[in-house]
């Protein structure tokens, strides 16, 4: 054995070399990131978009009316023969089926070639393919009104790693493959699963919403449920654009939607109540509860935005221009905070259709806990006149405005702090139905979105136009005002407007789809669907050598409050500045409820590892599946993310540190992205860490 002089001479030699390579590899991000076509056949359009472990994500999308018509139909031509419902007159029907251009109603290529009706696919990032998932839709009337499409549903990752997708819509009578089909998903709660060695991917009702709500019988009277499915009318029994969360007890909380769908001038196609689905059981809930701030907000109060609270643990919910907290083991909702629009210029309230991006920045131990819930852009009803925007049909305060501007305002509103108050904040671009997604390095990127209208419009008539196709970087640990608060990146290859979504990928990237001839920006539909996605690197992809972690992590399972390991490929560690969890997220209709970002506290360092706690309770860190991240002091994120499980019944217990591994702490300016903002900062950090290094040395030398 060497003697203990050498063996902290072979040590201090080691943290030396890492702080040479370390300022041999010093650079800070450069430009505004760049975007990539990952695919231009996604097999259905990714309007919900659904992030499991390995980057395979489940798409699913609208039906596409109408499809392949029946032999002896008409099929010479491919003219429809019958009006679908959807709101168009038989002449625009044939108007856009004539010409040889036109694809409009023709169906997905992809369904129509695979010979069975479906409305969803899995797509691995990795190889760049995706193949469609046989829902085993029924083809009679009376079975396929019990079941249907999860276009328009709600969904969150359970504590197991899959995702419940609650509600959906509905279609009558429409001809696929050679039959008229009837689809009613509105009731449906599905379990969408990721393919594995043995697998294929699935999407799969395992229950029904709860059967108590109110509805029309034959002769026009109201009256409440529970209804017979196979004999009542279930005209109004349904949930349609509803919020699911996964709550810290493993249960799912459904809430809201519409009974119907957007029927605004029909309070019966609201259903302003949540109930509870237990994934065990398999089994929602006996009873409803009623929600007074939905019940006033109707119609515009579908995908309430919803978060769990980290400190009580209750829920937090926002409809339009107010919000309440919600204590489920009570069932009792207490008014929070609203916020007043008259003071905003015109500005709508952001649900469905005026929506913007919601997005709570990282949490962090630091400040136990700080909650933040965000909305950016939206859409303004003045004028540059400062006179009201004419609405079609009407002047009423919900109607379309599809000549609307768009809004570069963002409010935000503290959760659980003393007196919180409403602020306000302009980014540098207005857009409406953005969607904004939670980077590994602290900021916050938005996306897509329109420079006029808003969301809406049935397949092929859009109220959305003027594309937005720049990226916008938000980072909340710089001042307002100051230099590199909010950066304007590079543009995007493609407009997305309404049904766009994106997600975090495990490398780091940003993926993007979604619009299906909601686009704007092709008013004769040639291209009705589509089928690509896009990737956005942010500028910490063009840090070279970038942090490596050895995968898979040595605790893919952990409990709260447990101690793990974090290794790297390399002696790193000591430039590790954030450690941090990201949830592996669902979006759709520029809303994700599912992201949530969690720093974890650093307990100790080694030169080629970390030792760091997970959150103390699921009140911060829903069960589930995250992602795991590390940032260096240049601001470089680590080449891929870790994967763990994080609940409470995982098997816990600290991981074994060898106390002889470990070396002094080092000192940062700041973690995260809040170095890579200027050289000067990055040299900042670097000197700290060459100091840290020397301090190191001379404690090994002793």
């Amino acid at each position: 054995m060497l003697p203990p002089s050498t063996t902290r001479i072979g040590a201090a030699a080691t943290l030396l070399s890492a702080a040479a390579t370390s300022l041999a590899q010093q650079t800070v991000a450069t430009g505004n990131g760049s975007w990539a076509v990952l695919t231009t056949q996604t097999q259905v359009v990714p309007i919900h978009m659904l992030h499991f472990p390995g980057d395979k994500l489940t798409f699913i999308e609208r039906v596409h009316d109408l499809n392949p018509i029946p032999a002896g139909n008409n099929s010479a031509t491919g003219m429809p023969y019958t009006m679908s419902g959807d709101g168009f007159t038989q002449e625009q029907y044939d108007s856009h089926n004539t010409g040889a251009t036109s694809k409009w109603f023709h169906g997905n290529a992809n369904v129509l070639q695979a010979g069975f009706l479906t409305d969803s696919a899995e797509f691995d990032v990795a190889s760049a393919t995706g193949k469609l998932i046989d829902r085993k839709f029924p083809v009679t009337k009376d079975l396929g009104k019990l079941e249907g499409y999860a276009f328009c549903s709600g969904h969150a990752q359970m504590a197991d790693g899959n995702f419940v997708v609650v509600g959906g819509d509905q279609f009558w009578d429409h001809p696929y493959f050679g039959a008229n089909r009837t689809l009613d998903g509105r009731r449906d709660i599905r379990v969408a699963t990721p393919s594995n060695a043995t697998s294929t991917a699935a999407l799969t009702k395992v229950a029904t919403i709860a059967n108590l709500v109110v509805a029309y019988s034959n002769n026009g009277t109201a009256f409440n449920g529970p209804i017979d499915p196979t004999t009542g009318d279930t005209s109004y029994w349904g949930r349609w654009y509803p919020s699911v969360v996964t709550l810290p007890d493993e249960r799912v909380l459904i809430m809201g939607g519409h009974s119907l769908y957007f029927d605004a001038g029909n309070p019966l196609a609201n259903n302003p109540t949540w109930e509870i689905f237990d994934p065990v059981a398999k089994k929602s809930s006996d009873k409803t509860t009623n929600s007074a701030l939905l019940a006033s907000k109707f119609p515009l109060n579908l995908y309430p935005v919803t978060y769990v609270l980290p400190h009580s643990g209750d829920v937090w919910m926002h409809a339009y221009n107010d919000s309440v907290k919600i204590n489920i083991a009570s069932a009792t909702e207490t008014p929070h905070v609203a916020h007043d629009l008259t003071k905003e210029n015109g500005l709508m309230g952001r649900n469905f259709p005026f929506v913007g991006s919601n997005f709570v920045p990282m949490m962090s131990y630091r400040d136990d806990y700080k909650m933040e819930a965000w909305f950016c852009g939206g859409v303004n009803s003045t004028g540059v006149d400062g006179k009201p925007v004419y609405r079609s049909d009407a002047n009423r305060w919900y109607e379309n405005c599809p000549n609307c501007p768009p809004t570069k305002r963002c409010n935000s509103l503290e959760l659980e702090g003393t007196n919180p108050q409403w602020q306000g904040e302009d980014m540098p671009l207005a857009r409406s139905q953005p969607t904004a997604i939670n980077l590994p390095d602290g900021t916050i990127l938005l996306v897509s979105g329109s420079g006029k209208g808003h969301q809406g419009g049935v397949f092929g008539l859009p109220v959305a136009t003027n594309g937005v196709k720049a990226a916008v970087i938000f980072n909340p640990r710089i001042p307002i005002g100051a230099a590199g608060r909010w950066t304007v990146g590079s543009e995007a290859l493609t407009e997305r407007h309404y049904h766009n979504a994106a997600t975090l990928l495990e490398d780091g990237t940003v993926v993007t789809g979604g619009g299906d001839s909601q686009n704007g920006a092709d008013p004769l539909t040639v291209n009705p669907t589509d089928m690509t996605l896009d990737v956005y690197s942010p500028p910490y992809k063009s840090i070279a050598n970038p942090p490596q972690l050895v995968l898979p992590l040595p605790a893919p399972s952990a409990t709260y409050g447990q101690r793990i390991i974090v290794p790297f490929t390399s002696a790193v560690a000591q430039t590790i500045s954030q450690v941090s969890i990201i949830r592996y997220g669902s979006g759709t209709h520029s809303t994700n409820l599912d992201q949530r970002h969690i720093e974890l506290e650093i307990v100790k360092y080694a030169t080629d590892k970390l030792l760091v706690k997970l959150p103390a309770n699921a009140n911060i860190a829903q069960p589930g599946n995250w992602m795991l991240w590390a940032v260096d002091s240049r601001g470089a994120v680590v080449s891929r993310a870790g994967t763990v499980n994080i609940r409470a019944s995982n098997p816990g217990g600290d991981a074994a540190w060898n106390e002889a591994d470990t070396v002094a702490t080092p000192v940062f300016t700041q973690p995260g992205a809040a170095n890579t903002q200027k050289s000067a900062a990055a040299s900042v950090a670097t000197g700290s860490l060459v100091a840290a290094s020397i301090f190191a040395l001379a404690s090994l030398l002793v």
